[in-house]
């Protein structure tokens, strides 16, 4: 990932840097096909030095993804606001034997990036924070937008649909299983 989201650490002034950045899909290097089409990408927020070799982000993610929906299967935006925290530090040396002890882990340990040099680099945690804003069964956000509302309807009730249809005479063989 290249451009306005690697920022050297020497940039980012003692009282802090505030960012606002316009993001170009292309950017985040989303693989195809493994991802819904996303546009509007915006990253905002402030980054502020925590020593001589580390900084912390704190800001928002915002985008629009184009989901379909899981009952009716009608395309529908999807619009996401993400809180968005980020700890750079240096990559540790090698760790000997603590390795392998028991350490007990706080938030700013779940959310570390390490810099590349004197690189900062907001892409990977920007890129994460939007994939994690993905539901895994989209559904419209207030109404149905498919063909078949009632449908949909049922199907998030959890009502049967297709009671009143013949069966399928390939099924016929288990009918008499269940009894």
């Amino acid at each position: 990932m290249e451009g306005s989201l690697r920022i050297s650490l020497s940039r980012v002034p003692d009282e802090g840097l505030d960012l606002d950045i316009e993001i170009e899909t292309a950017d985040l290097e989303l693989e195809e096909g493994a991802w819904p089409p996303l546009r509007d990408v915006r990253l905002a927020g402030r980054l502020e030095r925590t020593g001589p070799s580390e900084a912390v982000f704190r800001g928002e993610a915002r985008g629009t993804f184009r989901l379909q929906c899981s009952l009716g299967l009608a395309d529908f935006d999807f619009p996401v606001c993400e809180a968005v925290v980020v700890y750079f530090m240096p990559r540790p040396l090698e760790a000997g034997a603590e390795a392998e002890e028991d350490i007990e882990l706080g938030e700013s340990d779940l959310e570390v990036a390490y810099l590349d040099g004197e690189i900062l680099d907001l892409g990977l945690p920007l890129r994460d924070q939007l994939g994690l804003a993905i539901p895994l069964q989209p559904k419209c956000p207030e109404k149905c937008l498919g063909e078949d509302p009632e449908m949909c309807r049922r199907l998030e009730a959890g009502e049967a649909v297709g009671g009143g249809q013949e069966a399928d005479p390939r099924w016929s063989a288990l009918r008499g299983w269940r009894k």
